[in-house]
């Protein structure tokens, strides 16, 4: 009898080593579900009767060193608007704007591949849908990471950029990367899964609370496919330096706006006042307490202010 419990403790010790040492493990291949807009989404009003328009839509697909660009090029007009989307986002998460200007417009936004680390690579794949769809000049309106990417096709191609928006992002620095160098080091490591579960956490008690809680974006963000491929990649874009001549002629030249929220979560306020300071000569645009998303969950104004800059 004493045998047999002596037994069962040490089958139990067994269980909970094999546990605290197997289950970390077992992370790695849990995979991340996966949901739709149209899922997280019950309204039937404008905004889904709009994205079930845009997904009805023909998404495109060019390849460039065996990597897949998928975009979509709606409209007609003789002007062309590139949408360029943040860290988190796809071609879609512009729904609103795409089915707005491209009454008058033709308008260009693609998802920018999991493949793409850098601000040259993202750069070169845009060139070439630009190339392929017969477009010369162009206006850019980007946000976050797309904002950031908007900054620099002005810097490289200042011919070609008609117009340019800066929405709700930072000029070139050295402030995320030092922020999170020990976490970059230690992302490869980290499952899938967990990533995706903190970036939850920080939709819940960010992100959501300061777009004033919006159902829509809720329903949009939810639904973002994830990878921690895309998520390593796009980070490493956002923290690839280049350096801003905002001063010189052809840059001056071009118009500019740049949209922020009052408190936006995600842009650090003194980054905010060193993007007005670099880009002294733009018009400014300042939400009140709609968050990082503004064009998601205020996209009526955010539509109208674009009417009114681009026109």
């Amino acid at each position: 009898m004493i045998m047999k419990t002596v037994i069962k403790r040490k089958q139990a010790i067994i269980g909970f080593i094999a546990f605290v040492f197997l289950f970390p493990f077992s992370l790695y291949f849990i995979k991340v579900p996966k949901s739709s807009f149209f899922e997280q989404y019950l309204n039937r009003d404008q905004y889904y009767l709009n994205m079930q328009k845009l997904k009805s839509e023909k998404i495109k697909s060019i390849t460039l060193d065996d990597v897949n660009w998928n975009y979509y090029s709606l409209g007609s007009g003789s002007r062309t608007i590139l949408f360029l989307h943040g860290m988190g986002g796809v071609a879609e998460i512009w729904w609103n704007q795409i089915m707005e200007f491209k009454k008058t417009y033709r308008v260009i936004a693609f998802t920018l591949p999991e493949e793409i680390k850098s601000l040259s690579e993202a750069e070169e794949g845009i060139m070439l849908i630009l190339s392929h769809e017969n477009v010369d000049q162009f206006y850019t309106v980007g946000s976050s990471m797309g904002g950031y990417l908007a900054q620099y096709l002005v810097e490289k191609h200042p011919h070609r950029v008609v117009k340019a928006v800066f929405g709700n992002t930072f000029p070139p620095n050295n402030f995320y990367k030092e922020e999170n160098k020990t976490k970059r080091k230690l992302l490869p490591f980290v499952p899938e899964y967990i990533l995706w579960q903190l970036g939850k956490v920080q939709l819940k008690k960010t992100i959501l609370p300061a777009a004033e809680n919006s159902v829509l974006l809720k329903s949009v963000l939810y639904s973002l496919p994830f990878s921690k491929k895309q998520f390593i990649g796009r980070y490493d874009i956002v923290v690839d330096y280049f350096t801003a001549h905002s001063d010189r002629e052809d840059i001056r030249l071009i118009p500019k706006l740049i949209i922020e929220s009052d408190n936006d979560p995600l842009v650090n306020p003194l980054l905010r006042k060193q993007l007005k300071n670099l880009y002294s000569d733009a018009k400014v645009y300042t939400f009140q307490n709609k968050g990082h998303f503004p064009y998601v969950n205020a996209s009526n104004e955010y539509n109208e202010i674009l009417h009114a800059f681009l026109d």
